[in-house]
């Protein structure tokens, strides 16, 4: 969630002086001396009771508390002891203080982070939240704040040379939300790809760091009439970015109110997927559209700008950012008018005023309803907890032990006036204001269908009334057809679906392809290999990387100059290459056969160049590696300790078990790029909801963030 090419670049900066000084061996006496104790009996002030901490072989937490307080306070020092590292990072760039720690190349993000206010809407929440969530928020910061008193900090803490962290707060676990919220809602890149953007915002270069890797996940549910065991099962594995240690934290969670079990995010309490003792529920990114782009008019030299036939004040504030290794701090002066902060401020842009609207989410009305989930148990109480979250806006999948399985949509979908949202609107006519969300009653939702099955995929909800960044619906047909294809699942079942590797449109292509008529004997071969193909991308494919380097050359040529071959984008234009997909391949049949036979050729070509003179040779799997990174592990001496992989990847951003690439991006010598994978399933859980003991879960690439736990990297063999 951290923008991480310029936190990697930071890092290097800032470790440079420390490897001059500090041997291998000092390191990994370093790390030794730095782990935790995970084992025996600890005394802590602020404690009420005695709880107990039972952790299985890979590291994962139970925690058993005779009340509330006492098992989130536990959660907080468990989260603490096996990833401050990523949460310190998690709250500096909700503040916008990463540059204080790591020097001038995070600076982008935070002059962004400062513009958005993230930090100023986290304190807000604090000073203003509900009582009984603060409550809850204090003593989970008492349990974090516990252990940065009396156990080692981490490592990367130590090279660094932050030897006193601040103490973690109630307003930390918000900036760190509102982290993830952005991440997950920021749809006002995809805007700028407008034609009527790019003539408001020309440099594109600078919008590099701002933003994340496309993101996705699967979710799904099966009725007791098709499962084996006559008891609704639910499957679920978000995508995020890949990488050392990933967003998941595993824990179980028993006292008070509390029973439950799943995946937690390290500065926050709960668990955000997961099941208790009688619901189980997983999550996909609604990609709903929850920010828009206005156009102000400024009055040349003021601070004041057009709105709906008077002039306003823009309100000004100057932020100081601290930067590491300079006397002096950085100065950002941020400007917003009625519709929200003015991004152009920070993209450099002296073309045009671009305001930006999201509809920011109040973090704590985020943590109580995710921790009123936890605690729902049925139906009716789930739909409840809903009410209330907000943004990032997700599709939850819902199963519980009575047999009810179910989707809904929750969070804030705008009411937009004379527009949808696709692009930049003028901002000076008053015309194209929101006019408050729709209500939770009005979301789409779906429980006990007739065909006995839910599936979600981040694609569109029905109807196309809710605009958004929606995902092409590959993964959601293919997850239906193999659910409908077997009327006895049992989890062996959803293992395997959560597994699979069948590349639609790549197959589509592959067999348009086969149809060209050879203009040699190694092409025969070629497009024979592509007939009898049966789309399953496999890392050891050799038709499947011929068929999924022609989709790529056949996108870029569709894209034009959309994209340039040197384009950083992770995000935007990405986006746009993923959804271009579905239109391009709606009837391959019409595709021209010149283009066709030129894009084969062109594939070959890549493939040769790129790995092998020999088709025999070509795979997959030697294009599109998995390359597993911890924030410090671009350091020279640090790789090897750090990192893990690469591995050999299946898959695409078009199959069920997802592997994702840049699309669009080029190597050195201007070729497509098909590594590393930045994004897939770093989670995975299935459930059976009449027996919980009979349920699966994995976390990659461990529970552990500390480079010597035993946990740091045990669980890549179950994932791979």
């Amino acid at each position: 969630m951290v923008p991480a090419k310029a936190l990697v670049t930071a890092l290097q900066e800032a470790l440079g002086d420390v490897f001059r000084h500090e041997s291998r061996s000092l390191l990994q006496g370093l790390l030794r001396r730095s782990l935790p104790a995970l084992s025996g009996v600890v005394e802590l002030s602020g404690l009420e009771g005695p709880v107990e901490v039972l952790r299985d072989r890979f590291g994962v937490p139970q925690i058993f508390a005779g009340n509330e307080r006492d098992l989130f306070f536990t959660q907080g020092y468990v989260h603490a002891q096996d990833r401050f590292f990523q949460m310190e990072l998690g709250r500096r760039a909700g503040n916008g203080r990463l540059s204080e720690l790591i020097g001038g190349s995070a600076l982008e993000f935070d002059r962004l982070s400062r513009t958005l206010g993230l930090g100023r809407v986290a304190a807000a929440s604090e000073k203003n939240g509900p009582p009984e969530t603060l409550q809850i928020l204090e003593s989970y910061s008492a349990g974090v704040n516990a252990y940065l008193s009396t156990g080692p900090l981490p490592p990367e803490l130590r090279l660094l040379r932050l030897l006193e962290p601040e103490p973690w707060t109630p307003a930390d676990t918000a900036a760190w939300s509102m982290i993830v919220a952005w991440s997950l809602s920021a749809s006002w890149e995809l805007k700028l790809l407008h034609e009527a953007a790019s003539e408001i915002v020309g440099d594109w270069d600078n919008l590099r760091g701002h933003l994340d890797s496309e993101t996705g996940s699967n979710a799904w549910a099966v009725s007791p009439g098709r499962s084996a065991s006559g008891s609704a099962l639910l499957a679920g594995d978000p995508h995020l970015v890949l990488g050392i240690p990933c967003l998941w934290y595993e824990v179980g969670l028993y006292g008070g109110p509390y029973h439950v079990v799943g995946a937690s995010l390290p500065g926050t309490p709960g668990v955000v997927i997961g099941h208790n003792e009688e619901i189980t529920w997983s999550v996909t990114a609604a990609l709903t559209d929850v920010q828009d782009l206005y156009v102000e008019r400024f009055k040349e030299g003021s601070s004041l700008y057009e709105h709906a036939g008077g002039w306003r004040e823009a309100e000004v504030r100057i932020e100081e950012i601290p930067v590491r290794g300079r006397r002096e701090p950085t100065i950002q002066r941020v400007r917003t008018t009625v519709h929200g902060p003015i991004v152009t401020d920070v993209l450099g842009d002296e073309e045009g005023d671009l305001a930006l609207r999201w509809a920011t989410p109040d973090p704590l009305d985020l943590v109580e309803a995710g921790l009123a989930v936890n605690r729902a148990r049925n139906k009716e109480e789930f739909l409840g907890a809903l009410q209330s979250w907000t943004v990032p806006n997700q599709n939850f999948v819902y199963a519980d032990r009575m047999g009810v399985i179910g989707k809904a949509l929750a969070g804030p979908v705008p009411i937009r006036n004379n527009h949808r949202g696709d692009r930049p609107v003028p901002g000076w006519d008053g015309e194209h204001e929101w006019e408050g969300f729709l209500p939770f009653e009005d979301l789409p939702k779906s429980f006990d269908p007739v065909e006995g099955l839910i599936a979600s995929a981040n694609e569109a909800p029905e109807g196309d009334t809710i605009p958004g960044a929606y995902l092409p619906g590959y993964r959601k047909d293919r997850i239906g057809e193999l659910l409908r294809g077997t009327d006895g699942h049992t989890l062996e079942t959803f293992r395997e679906i959560q597994g699979d590797l069948y590349c639609a449109p790549a197959h589509t292509l592959a067999k348009r392809l086969a149809k060209l008529s050879p203009t040699s004997g190694a092409q025969e071969n070629m497009l024979r290999e592509l007939a009898s193909w049966d789309g399953n991308l496999t890392p050891g494919s050799h038709p499947g990387a011929v068929a999924r380097v022609a989709l790529e050359v056949l996108l870029r040529r569709a894209a034009g100059t959309l994209i340039r071959p040197d384009s950083t984008l992770p995000t935007g234009a990405e986006s746009h290459l993923t959804r271009l997909v579905p239109e391009l391949l709606v009837e391959p049949d019409h595709l021209p056969e010149e283009a066709l036979r030129e894009v084969l050729e062109e594939a070959a070509k890549i493939l040769e160049e790129s790995y092998c003179p020999e088709p025999g040779g070509w795979s997959w799997g030697a294009l599109h590696v998995a390359d597993l990174r911890h924030p410090l592990g671009r350091v020279w001496a640090l790789r090897g300790v750090l990192n893990r992989g690469p591995y050999p990847a299946g898959g695409d951003a078009n199959t069920i078990r997802l592997a994702a690439f840049g699309s669009g991006m080029s190597d050195a010598s201007g070729r497509p790029s098909f590594s590393p994978v930045t994004t897939g399933p770093n989670y995975r859980f299935v459930v059976d909801t009449g027996d919980w003991t009979q349920a699966w879960s994995m976390v990659s690439p461990g529970q552990s963030g500390h480079p010597a736990s035993a946990n740091y990297d045990d669980q890549i063999r179950l994932w791979r």
